[in-house]
C-alpha cells in the first residue's frame, strides 16, 4: 500500500484547466467556454483556535486544529478528548467548510449548548448543527458546570484561486442524468455486491479502480486518494492498462478545493481550439473526471480518473462516476462504522479486563474465605453446581456474601466470558422493575422516549443474578416464570417475543417456603429456581472464620489505601471475635476498611482503631443472643480492659477485679483471651 501523505502542489499543470465561475461555485452540466484561467489571492480558512474549560476540575488549554472534521469527546480517539465524565464518548463535532465553521452535537446524553453574547442556546442534535462565530462558546455535558469550548480565533491564509472559467460539468453525487448500458450496469451491480461488506480499503480500492479501467475505455490511468491527518489528500492506488502502478498518483489543489467546496463530481476537459487547451496539449493527460467520497458529511477522499490525448470523457461517464462514487463513500462510511465498533469492543474488553483487576485480581472463589466446615461445603457445592446450567438459589442472611458466591458460580460455569448481570428486587420499585429486567419500546409508557433493553437482554448468553428474589412483585412473577420456561421475553409495549439465552442464579434473605404458604410468592415459581439450594450460614455460626476475614479485607484496604497490611493486635482480635456480627461480612469489612484507615499506617491495628460498637464503649455492648453469651462477652471486655490498664500485669488486674490471680488465669483461658 502507498503511503499517505500531504496533497501535492500541482497537477502538472492542470490548474489551468479548472474555471472557477465568478459567482464562486461551478457552472451547471455542460460546457461553458472559457479563455483560460487567472490565479488571484484570497483568503482562506485555514485552522481555528479553541480554549478549552475542564467543567470537573476547571483546568484549561488551547488547541490550534486545521482538520476539516474535528471531533469532541470523552473517548480517546477524539481530536479534543475530555476527562469530564457528563460529555459523551463521542458527544460532537466542529465542521470547517467553504470557509464557514459549524458544530454538530451528535445525539450526545446531556447535550450541547451555544454561549453567544451571554445568550445561551440549545443545539438540537443531528445534521443540521449551528453556525459558529469567533467568541462563540459549545458548553458540553452539565447544565451547571459544563465544559466549555471557546472559539478564540479563525484563522485564515492568503492562498491562490482560481478566478476564470474553462469547460466544466458537474454533477451531486449519485444524480445520474441517465442510466448506463445493460452491460455496464451488471458490472455496476457486480461490483456494489462485492464491496458493500469489505472493509479492507486496499480491496475496496482495487475492486473500483479495476472496474473504473474496465467500463470506461477511454481511461488511460485511474487513482483513489483518502485524505491523511494533515488534511492532505495521500494516494492509496493507481491503476493503469488494468494493472497496479507503482507510480504515486498526483492530485490538483484546485480540484481538490472545488470538490471539498461543493462535494460534486468534476468533469474538466480541454478544446483544441481554445488557447487554454496548449496547456495540456503539452500534458500525456487530457481530459479528467474526479468525484469526491463524502463520509459523515465530508469529504474523505477522492477518486480520479484521466484520459489521453485524443480520448475525451463525456457527460455520461460522469454521470456513471457519481454512481459509484456515491456507493463506494456509503461503503466507506460502513467501513469506518465497523472498525469504531471494533475499536469501541476492544476499548471495552480492555476496560472490562480493567475493572474486574480494581475491583479484585482474584477470582470470586479466591474471595470465599474461611476454613470452617460450613465455608468448605459451600466451595464444594459451587465446584459441584458451576459447570452445569442448572438455576441456583442462595439463602442467607443480609450481608453472608450471596452475590459474592453467584459470582463464583458464574466464573467456574461455561457461560464465564459473558455478562454476569445483577439485580437487586428489592432496590427499585415495582412500576420500574418490569421495564429493567424485560425492557421497553419506544411510546410504551409515558417517559419512554426510547427504546430500551432490558437486563436479560444484557444478560443474553450468561448469567442474571437476582438477588432478594423474594421481593420481587407478584405480576412479574408469571413473566419471570415464562421466560425460564421459554427461553424467551416480552418487551413492554411489544407483541414479539425475544429469544434469551441465560442462566439464572438466585438469592434471598427471606423463607420462600413461608412465603408461598402466605400468598405472596408462586409456588410455581418457587419450585423452578429451587432446583438446587447452596445456604450460606451466618458469620455468628462460624467464628472460626473471623480472623481470616478480617486479615482479608486488611488487605484489600491496605492495598487500596497505598500502605503496607497491618497486623491484627491481640486485643483487637478479641473484640473481633467476642462481636456477634448481625451485619454478617459485610459489617466486617467495612469495619476492617474503617480500621485501616484509622491506623494511618501503624503497623498493628489495636482496640482503639476499632468501633464503638465492638469495644462496649458509650453503651455499645452487642446484646444480642442468650444471657450467658452476652454475660461472657461483657466479662471478657471488662478483663481484657483491665489488662490493657495494668499493661498486662495479671497480680495488679487481680486486685483490681477482686479474684484470685489464679482465678484470672482460669477466666483468661477460659473466655480465649489474648494477652500481648
Amino acid at each position: 500500500m502507498l503511503a499517505a501523505g500531504k496533497g501535492l502542489e500541482h497537477f502538472g499543470r492542470a490548474e489551468a484547466l479548472v474555471g472557477i465561475a465568478g459567482n464562486g461555485g461551478f457552472g451547471h452540466a455542460g460546457n461553458n467556454d472559457g479563455a483560460g484561467v487567472r490565479m488571484v489571492s484570497g483568503d482562506v480558512l485555514a485552522a481555528v483556535e479553541i480554549e478549552c474549560l475542564d467543567g470537573i476540575d476547571g483546568s484549561t488549554s488551547r488547541l490550534r486544529l486545521s482538520k476539516p472534521v474535528i471531533h469532541l469527546g470523552r473517548g480517546p480517539g477524539n481530536d479534543v478528548s475530555v476527562r469530564d465524565p457528563r460529555v459523551s464518548a463521542i458527544h460532537g463535532r466542529i465542521v470547517m467548510d467553504a470557509g464557514r465553521i459549524w458544530y454538530h452535537d451528535l445525539g450526545s446524553t446531556n447535550g450541547s449548548a451555544l454561549l453567544r453574547q451571554g445568550k445561551r442556546t440549545a443545539v438540537p442534535p443531528g445534521e443540521k448543527g449551528v453556525e459558529l462565530q469567533q467568541g462563540d462558546t459549545i458548553l458540553l455535558g452539565d447544565a451547571e458546570h459544563p465544559t466549555s469550548l471557546t472559539i478564540a480565533a479563525i484563522v485564515k491564509e492568503q492562498r491562490e484561486q482560481d478566478n476564470g472559467q474553462t469547460m466544466v460539468a458537474t454533477r451531486a453525487l449519485g444524480a445520474a442524468s441517465r442510466l448506463p448500458d445493460r452491460e455496464t450496469l451488471g458490472k455496476l451491480l457486480q461490483l456494489l455486491a462485492a464491496v458493500r461488506l469489505d472493509t479492507d480499503t486496499m480491496e475496496l480500492a482495487r475492486r473500483t479502480l479495476s472496474f473504473l479501467v474496465e467500463v470506461f475505455p477511454r481511461t488511460s490511468r485511474a487513482e483513489l486518494f483518502l485524505k491523511d491527518s494533515t488534511g492532505g489528500y495521500g494516494p492509496v492506488l493507481a491503476m493503469e492498462q488494468g494493472k497496479e502502478s507503482a507510480v504515486a498518483g498526483r492530485v490538483s489543489k484546485t480540484l481538490c478545493g472545488a470538490i471539498e467546496r461543493d462535494k460534486r463530481a468534476l468533469l474538466v476537459h480541454d478544446v483544441e481550439d481554445r488557447p487554454c487547451s496548449e496547456s495540456l496539449q503539452a500534458m500525456p493527460y487530457r481530459s479528467i473526471i474526479i468525484a469526491p467520497l463524502v463520509v459523515e458529511g465530508s469529504v474523505a477522499g477522492a477518486i480520479q480518473m484521466l484520459s489521453e490525448k485524443g480520448q475525451v470523457f463525456q457527460e455520461p461517464d460522469l454521470d456513471l462516476m457519481t454512481v459509484v462514487a456515491a456507493q463506494l463513500s456509503v461503503v466507506l462510511e460502513g467501513a469506518r462504522l465497523v472498525e469504531r465498533l471494533r475499536q469501541a469492543e476492544s476499548r471495552l474488553r480492555g476496560e472490562r479486563d480493567y475493572l474486574k483487576r480494581v475491583v479484585s485480581d482474584k477470582p470470586a472463589i479466591e474471595q470465599i474465605v474461611g476454613d470452617s466446615a460450613a465455608m468448605s461445603d459451600l466451595r464444594r457445592n459451587i465446584a459441584v453446581v458451576a459447570p452445569k446450567d442448572t438455576t441456583v438459589l442462595i439463602q442467607g442472611e443480609t450481608g453472608v456474601g450471596k452475590e459474592l458466591v453467584a459470582r463464583a458460580i458464574h466464573e467456574r460455569s461455561g457461560r464465564a466470558d459473558n455478562a454476569f448481570v445483577a439485580l437487586n428486587c428489592a432496590a427499585l420499585p415495582p412500576a420500574l422493575l418490569e421495564s429493567e429486567l424485560f425492557g421497553h419500546e419506544k411510546g410504551a409508557f409515558t417517559g419512554a422516549d426510547s427504546r430500551r433493553q432490558g437486563l436479560m437482554r444484557v444478560a443474553d448468553g450468561g448469567t442474571l443474578f437476582l438477588d432478594e428474589i423474594g421481593e420481587l412483585p407478584l405480576d412479574l412473577q408469571p413473566k419471570l416464570l415464562r421466560c425460564l420456561e421459554h427461553g424467551s421475553i416480552t418487551p413492554l409495549g411489544s407483541t414479539k417475543p425475544v429469544p434469551v439465552d441465560l442462566r439464572l442464579v438466585c438469592a434471598t434473605n427471606r423463607n420462600l417456603e413461608a412465603e408461598v404458604e402466605a400468598g405472596r410468592f408462586r409456588k410455581d415459581l418457587f419450585y423452578r429456581i429451587n432446583t438446587f439450594t447452596i445456604d450460606i450460614p451466618p458469620l455468628r455460626n462460624r467464628p472460626e472464620d473471623i480472623l481470616p476475614l478480617a486479615m482479608h479485607f486488611l488487605e484489600i484496604s491496605s492495598r487500596s489505601l497505598g500502605r503496607q497490611t497491618p497486623v491484627l493486635g491481640r486485643d483487637a482480635a478479641a473484640m473481633l471475635q467476642a462481636y456477634s456480627w448481625p451485619g454478617n461480612v459485610r459489617e466486617l469489612r467495612n469495619e476492617m476498611e474503617r480500621a485501616c484507615i484509622l491506623a494511618e499506617g501503624a503497623p498493628e491495628i489495636r482496640s482503639e482503631h476499632l468501633s464503638n460498637r465492638l469495644t462496649g464503649q458509650r453503651n455499645g455492648l452487642e446484646l444480642t443472643g442468650s444471657l450467658k453469651q452476652v454475660m461472657e462477652r461483657l466479662e471478657a471486655m471488662v478483663v481484657r480492659e483491665a489488662l490493657r490498664r495494668h499493661g498486662g500485669n495479671r497480680t495488679k488486674c487481680a486486685q483490681e477485679l477482686g479474684i484470685s490471680r489464679q482465678a484470672l488465669i482460669a477466666k483468661i483461658a477460659k473466655l480465649g483471651i489474648e494477652e500481648g
